[in-house]
């Protein structure tokens, strides 16, 4: 075993802040105190002040006994942001707006004050010492245009690892890209991924650029397909980590190590647990269930017992690093963006990643799923090179090697319509979460 520096960093935290160790036992002494002092702060807002009003932090005398307080929900968000701010709102720094996937919900915003944005900084300063070193370039292909932003916090970060960065900002020219990659010589992207994976398609096609390598790269903001990871993997030559995060955990949640064997989560700033999406019990460590989360130290705006809406599970598997803090695997997907063909059975886009990504000439696609008597699934494709054909019989064949999205053809419940392709399509931006579109079949 051996620790990163990321997990030194927390391991420094734990140690200055409550003189402990850093054991799994030690963790869970220093997470449960952060807990009963965040409890006491988000009292402060008028949502917790009512929402717990009968709960007190003294009372929380192990996990078991916090997770007997209710879960927080985008809703809650959504209804009233502002009866979440804990300080007044003088002291809030930044306040970032996410409209939500349903159509009549408000918008959800979260409020920063400059500790928690100081906060995500130190994150992201460590979490980027997993995969690059002093003196290297970053070409960051995020938003970074408004001061706090994602782009530029990450800057900030950068720089305090002795890093220089390029805040380029989400990919709208591919080929441009490549070439500042090349003219610049950057050591490391970070990015979107189907973005990053457009990159990686056009770089192994365009002789110019074949012998662009890089040292690392990160993988951030939306579902990544283990094929797509693969893809990049081989076209630069470097490792590709991934970062799991969402704005309302303070933007990062986790990172991946060189092993790429799941998230190592930012035990100092959050409290984990996997529960059951119907019933809100824990479920069998290493099964899967719905993330959520408690801030331990955000002070604008607490979270107690978040529902995030993304599946995943805890890995019982060691990695070669600090065994004390747990590891996320990769997400596997949005509670949200699951489109129901029955009670039991449905569809998803990262369901679909893992299919039609999978086809060598395509590079992006569009699917609509269009439900009445019976349910089709339209897919559209943009490829690489038009003049290699792609039709049907390529879409059947990569569905029908995906075990779950084969029993659903095998058993009828959804027939695929190939429905052309699209020259024109613009890559995804990564401003909003990509989806499958839902409409009713006309009768």
């Amino acid at each position: 075993m051996y620790n990163t520096q990321y997990e030194q960093w927390m391991e420094d935290v734990i140690s200055k802040e409550a003189n402990l160790k850093l054991t799994c036992e030690d963790l869970a002494v220093y997470q449960l105190q952060k807990i009963k002092e965040v409890i006491n702060k988000a009292k402060n807002s008028r949502f917790y002040s009512e929402k717990l009003e009968n709960f007190k932090s003294e009372d929380i005398k192990d996990f078991s006994s916090f997770k007997k307080l209710p879960f927080t929900t985008a809703k809650d968000i959504s209804k009233n942001p502002h009866d979440f701010l804990a300080v007044p709102p003088s002291e809030i720094e930044r306040v970032v707006t996410l409209n939500t996937s349903g159509t009549t919900e408000k918008p959800k915003r979260i409020f920063f004050t400059s500790n928690d944005l100081n906060s995500t900084v130190e994150f992201f300063r460590y979490g980027m010492l997993n995969l690059v070193s002093e003196g290297q370039k970053v070409l960051i292909l995020m938003s970074g245009g408004t001061p706090s932003s994602i782009g530029k916090l990450l800057e900030e970060a950068l720089s305090k690892a002795g890093c220089e960065s390029i805040i380029y900002g989400p990919v709208r020219d591919p080929f441009d890209v490549l070439k500042c990659i090349k003219e610049e010589k950057v050591d490391c992207i970070v990015g979107i991924p189907i973005q990053v994976y457009y990159l990686a398609k056009l770089k192994n096609n365009c002789e110019e650029y074949k012998d662009i390598t890089l040292s690392s790269i990160l993988l951030s903001a939306d579902h990544i397909s283990k094929f797509m990871n693969k893809i990049i993997e081989n076209a630069f030559k470097c490792h590709v980590f991934i970062h799991y995060g969402m704005t309302e955990m303070g933007y990062g949640g986790g990172v991946s190590c060189r092993a790429v064997n799941g998230y190592h989560m930012r035990e100092v700033d959050l409290y984990t647990e996997i529960v059951d999406p119907i019933t809100g019990e824990d479920v069998r460590e290493g099964e899967y269930g719905e993330i959520v989360f408690t801030t331990l130290k955000r002070e604008g705006m607490p979270l107690i017992r978040y529902r995030t809406g993304d599946i995943g599970r805890f890995l019982l598997k060691e990695c070669d690093c600090c065994d004390a803090f747990k590891r996320l695997d990769f997400i596997k997907e949005r509670i949200s963006e699951r489109l129901f063909l029955d009670k039991e059975s449905y569809i998803s886009i990262s369901m679909l990643d893992e299919i039609i990504l999978g086809i060598e000439n395509v590079i992006d696609y569009k699917a609509v799923l269009t439900k009445g008597n019976k349910k089709i699934l339209k897919i559209w494709i943009k490829l690489l090179e038009n003049h290699i054909k792609t039709n049907l019989s390529d879409i059947l064949y990569a569905a029908n090697r995906h075990d779950y999205f084969s029993n659903l053809l095998k058993n009828s419940l959804i027939d695929i319509e190939f429905s052309g392709v699209l020259e024109n399509m613009d890559i995804s931006s990564g401003m909003a979460k990509r989806k499958i579109v839902f409409e009713e079949q006309v009768k």
